[in-house]
């Protein structure tokens, strides 16, 4: 009888010490699921103040844009917002926004653009001979209505031979995204990679972390679908576009960045004082003003944090107290 007295305590011992292991491991579930909430909302209010930033931001920006409209060249502010793509910091209580506004005016419309325009660009960005050829006639046969392919082109035979099989648009181009479906135009020449930058960001932040200075000089930086011109503005063009015109060396196109920075061209007089010869056609090439529509790029960021939130917009100013958005996409 002892012998299972003894029995039975060893049981209860064993019994009870499963209870405990079971109620320790609910209870350091619990704790981890109660950590857990915490964490996330200590996230979503932190995303959430960090989106807000960058609407700040973006009011901010839109606020300098609708001010600035219609003043003449020699009235802007010499520290006021960069338009070509350099960062422009605002700052709040709480955080800052990194912004980054590009001209649109400072590129060329890839629906207007013949075919020499888009040679001499892939010339300045250096894009070997066969290739160039290829890329340019392919996208004006994306464009043109019907289904003759150029000598280098490309029309629906070509893009229905793919192992992912589409239909060429004939007609102009919606986003300049739309040059990824073109024949010979690769994510590469595209978002011009580097070694520090991935096709896999957001589109935003693709444009914003991790970089000095102005964009690089992929197809995505040079051209746009708002402006209706392939004349660029000489005031906000890129390196890349300034030494496409003819008439302009990489010294030339140097000179005409560091100086515009503080004191903007206003007409052709100004721009001979730095480049000191043309060739006759060169006013095709450019122009002095913005057309009103800019590409903003905003990243928020909250003190103390690594949350950011980021957002893409285009939009075009009409007058001093209005404007439109042509494109918005969140990050």
């Amino acid at each position: 009888m002892k012998k299972n007295l003894i029995n039975e305590k060893g049981v209860a011992l064993i019994l009870i010490l499963w209870v405990v292991t079971l109620l320790s491991v609910i209870v350091n579930t619990f704790a981890w699921m109660v950590r857990t909430e915490a964490q996330a909302v200590g996230n979503f209010q932190e995303e959430t103040k960090a989106y807000y930033l960058a609407r700040g931001g973006f009011q901010r920006t839109i606020m300098e844009l609708l001010k600035n409209q219609g003043l003449p060249a020699e009235e802007a502010p010499g520290e006021g917002l960069k338009l070509d793509g350099r960062v422009n910091m605002v700052y709040f209580q709480d955080g800052y926004a990194e912004v980054r506004v590009v001209d649109e005016g400072g590129k060329i419309d890839i629906n207007v653009a013949s075919r020499d325009d888009l040679i001499r660009v892939f010339t300045a960005l250096k894009i070997e001979g066969e290739n160039k050829d290829v890329i340019a006639d392919s996208m004006l046969d994306w464009i043109d209505e019907n289904d003759l392919h150029r000598l280098n082109g490309a029309e629906n035979d070509y893009y229905r031979s793919l192992p992912e099989p589409y239909m060429a648009k004939d007609g102009p181009f919606s986003m300049v995204d739309e040059l990824l479906w073109v024949r010979g135009i690769t994510p590469e020449i595209f978002y011009n990679f580097t070694a520090n930058r991935s096709h896999e960001w957001s589109e935003g932040e693709a444009n914003i972390s991790g970089e000095e200075g102005r964009f690089g000089t992929g197809l995505e930086s040079i051209f746009t679908v708002y402006t209706g011109s392939n004349k660029v503005n000489i005031n906000t063009a890129s390196m890349t576009l300034l030494t496409a015109i003819p008439g302009i060396g990489e010294a030339q196109a140097e000179k005409i960045i560091a100086i515009r920075e503080g004191n903007p061209f206003r007409d052709m007089r100004d721009l001979t004082k730095v480049v000191a010869s043309f060739p006759p056609e060169f006013s095709k090439f450019i122009n002095f003003s913005s057309p009103g529509v800019y590409t903003i790029e905003i990243v928020g960021r909250l003190n103390g944090s690594y949350v950011r939130r980021s957002l893409k917009s285009v939009v075009k100013i009409k007058g001093k107290g209005d404007y439109e958005i042509l494109y918005w996409k969140e990050g």
